[in-house]
Order: C-alpha cells, then sequence, then structure tokens
C-alpha cells in the first residue's frame, strides 16, 4: 500500500513570465541563473493566459516493406510560437511593444514621455544600456553581456547592437515558471529549485488590443521563437511591477479623431502585424535561423455611435483622419498611455438598423505611414521622417 502524499499538481495562478532583450538573434544574454542585476535586466510581465508551445515536426520514412508497416521516424525542426495573454498597463508592457514596433526613445525631462517609434535614423536599437528619466528619477537598464560558453559573438560581448533603420530589434528571450517547482525534470527527478521554460530568439509577430468602453484594455502578443529550453534554477532577480499601478481600463480612455473628441466611442481595437517570416531554416541545425521582418500592417475597428455623417463621408470620399488614443489612469497626466496613429483611412461599412436599438457606426481603418507625422509627437525630433504608429508612455514606475 503506497502511503505517500499525492504530489501538489502544477498551479497557473503561479506563474512569473520575465523577458529580456537579446543583442543577437537566439543568443542568451548573461547566464540566466545569475541573480545580480548587471547582465542585463530582466523584467517581469503580469499575463492572464499564455499558449507558448515548442511543436517539433517529424520526418517519417515512406519506405515501402512487406509488413505495410512505418519501420523509421526522426525529429524534425522546431517551431516554439504562442500568444502571450495581457491587461494593459504601462509596467512591463512597454518592453514588449517596443518589440513589436522598433524604437525606444528616453524621456528628458520630468514628466516627458518615453516614446516608441519605428526606428529611423540612427540604427542603433533601444538596448539595455539606454537610460531614461521619469519623475525626477532616472532608470537605466544593465549592460548586456553574453553567455560566458558563447562562442560564436565575437565583436559583440557586450554593449550597443546597431540595426538596420526601420527593423525591429534583434530578439528578446522569455523566462517562463509555469509553478515549476511542482513538476518532474526531464530525468524524472524532483527539481531543486524551478523548472523554468525559456524561450530563445522571440520576436513579436503581432500585438492586438481592445478597449472596451466599460471593460480593461486587453489584447495579446503573438511569439515566434528560436527554440525552447528547460532550466532548474532559482528565480533569479528581476524588476518586479508595483502593486498600485492597476490596469488600464475603457473607464480610462479618449479617442480623438481628426482632432474631434465629442464622440461616443464604444470601443477601439487594433492589430499591429509584422508578418515575420517562420521558414527560415538552414541545414545542419532543427532550429529557425532568423525571423526576418515583413510588411508592417496596421488594422482594426472604431465603435462610435451614429450621429452624423462626418466619418461616413470621410469613408466615401478615401479621406485620411489622424487617430490618438490616450489613456491617463490617475487623469493627471502622471501615468499614461498614448497610441497615435497619424495617417488612416476608413474600410468602411455603412450604418445599419439592426433593430430598435441605437445605431453603432463602426469604422474599419487601416494605419498608413505618414511622412509629416512628427507634429503628434511631444518630441517632434524623435520622427524626422515620419512614422505609421507611436507610443508615448508617462510613468513614474523603473518598470516600463
Amino acid at each position: 500500500m503506497n502511503c505517500g502524499c499525492t504530489k501538489r499538481v502544477a498551479s497557473g495562478s503561479r506563474t512569473i513570465l520575465l523577458m529580456r532583450e537579446e543583442r543577437c538573434y537566439g543568443i542568451a544574454n548573461a547566464k540566466v541563473s545569475d541573480e545580480t542585476v548587471n547582465l542585463g535586466d530582466w523584467k517581469r510581465m503580469e499575463l492572464t493566459s499564455e499558449s507558448l508551445l515548442n511543436e517539433i515536426g517529424t520526418l517519417t520514412s515512406a519506405a515501402l516493406n512487406p509488413e505495410r508497416a512505418v519501420r523509421r521516424r526522426k525529429p524534425g525542426t522546431h517551431n516554439p510560437a504562442g500568444d502571450i495573454n495581457y491587461e494593459l498597463a504601462n509596467n512591463g508592457y512597454g518592453w514588449m511593444i517596443t518589440q513589436a514596433i522598433g524604437k525606444q526613445l528616453g524621456a528628458g525631462t520630468t514628466g516627458d514621455p518615453y516614446t516608441i517609434i519605428p526606428v529611423d535614423c540612427n540604427g542603433v536599437a533601444s538596448d539595455a544600456t539606454a537610460g531614461y528619466q521619469q519623475n525626477s528619477a532616472l532608470y537605466v537598464d544593465s549592460e548586456i553581456t553574453y553567455k560566458a560558453e558563447c562562442s560564436d559573438c565575437a565583436g559583440y560581448e557586450s554593449g550597443y547592437y546597431e540595426i538596420q533603420p526601420y527593423s525591429l530589434e534583434p530578439a528578446f528571450s522569455l523566462l517562463l515558471s509555469r509553478d515549476g517547482g511542482t513538476i518532474k525534470d526531464e530525468n524524472g527527478a524532483d527539481p531543486t529549485n524551478h523548472l523554468w521554460f525559456q524561450y530563445l530568439g522571440c520576436k513579436v509577430q503581432s500585438w492586438s488590443l481592445s478597449a472596451p468602453a466599460t471593460e480593461w484594455v486587453t489584447g495579446a502578443f503573438s511569439i515566434m521563437a528560436r527554440q525552447e529550453e528547460n532550466l532548474d534554477m532559482a528565480v533569479p532577480t528581476y524588476r518586479n511591477r508595483p502593486s498600485n499601478v492597476d490596469p488600464l481600463s475603457g473607464f480610462d480612455g479618449t479617442v480623438t479623431i481628426a482632432g474631434e473628441t465629442d464622440y461616443c466611442v464604444l470601443s477601439f481595437d487594433m492589430t499591429v502585424n509584422n508578418n515575420i517570416g517562420t521558414d527560415q531554416f538552414c541545414m545542419g541545425s532543427r532550429y529557425r535561423s532568423s525571423g526576418p521582418e515583413g510588411q508592417r500592417t496596421i488594422e482594426g475597428t472604431i465603435a462610435i455611435e451614429f450621429t452624423d455623417l462626418v466619418n461616413y463621408s470621410k469613408y466615401v470620399a478615401g479621406t485620411s483622419v489622424a487617430v490618438t488614443v490616450l489613456f491617463d489612469l490617475f487623469g493627471d497626466g502622471t501615468e499614461t498611455l498614448k497610441i497615435i496613429l497619424p495617417n488612416v483611412e476608413y474600410n468602411g461599412e455603412t450604418p445599419q438598423a439592426g433593430g430598435q436599438e441605437a445605431i453603432t457606426q463602426n469604422l474599419p481603418y487601416q494605419a498608413l505611414w505618414s511622412d509629416s507625422a512628427s507634429s503628434y509627437l511631444t518630441q517632434p525630433s524623435y520622427a524626422p521622417n515620419g512614422f505609421d504608429i507611436a507610443v508615448e508612455i508617462v510613468t513614474a514606475s523603473a518598470l516600463v
């Protein structure tokens, strides 16, 4: 008779998700178990759920035999991917938004926002040596250093990494504890500390956001990675999210369309898709060699009460408008997130009476590039050559 206690099942309620930038695609920075915050900081992000998994293909022999049986099979390519679902907050997700768009530029004085835009001029990524100032405090993320066993990163041991203009940053790593202290490692032994899943070579395939008028602002980062690793280690030091900063909600949001704020906006949603190639495999490895970025598309829908023909007329005429969405958590400008789309064109549709209820006007849109968009930024010099999307964040926290 077995009198042992029943093993506690892993619980998603105890999940920890950390991210940290990479300076080369798929190469981890520092020793992942190093608990000192001096080798490129881990940043914690709260999440509502995740679906990251490592799908491993198979090669099955088609050789014929009298037994009519399959005799040979071997593992194929690795394709780690999945979604991170969130309730949007300034703290933690500014870094992920940067990975979805391109570059992070720091604020210069108290109360100024830091700006996330496509990389335009100097080609220097917003890596972990960059600092920014918020509310009289200077926060500097630590310099990045590669793992000691890195054999192919000569010349990139630390410091800045230059990238091509308008490209995304090289990649980032995700470290995920699915309550890992409760389950066995690959050898069937109880982990000494936590059993972590590390995803290397992560890139944001798409970033989606949904802001209903009466709910939390939610969405997902769709991730494509190079490889998955399992690590048995203690919880590393990371920047924790302040407990007094709530997620953003529709109550905190204001939508401005063509300079007008008097519309009753029922919801705003947006999807930024980087169309990253997923089939870059080279002979000699089961792991993806790179993640080439395709054309960025930005689409969504604004739902408003139907009160006039102003926006419908713009749809019919093909007239573009500027759209900004400002979330102000405390109503005093100290904790804000603003999405700026300087050149939006509507895809339709005609308002319809579906019954006796109030008529809603849906405004599906696509955001286009604007060469003269810099005037919409708090710091116009950040975008001398324009942009199609920018995000400005003001926060009192060190974790953005």
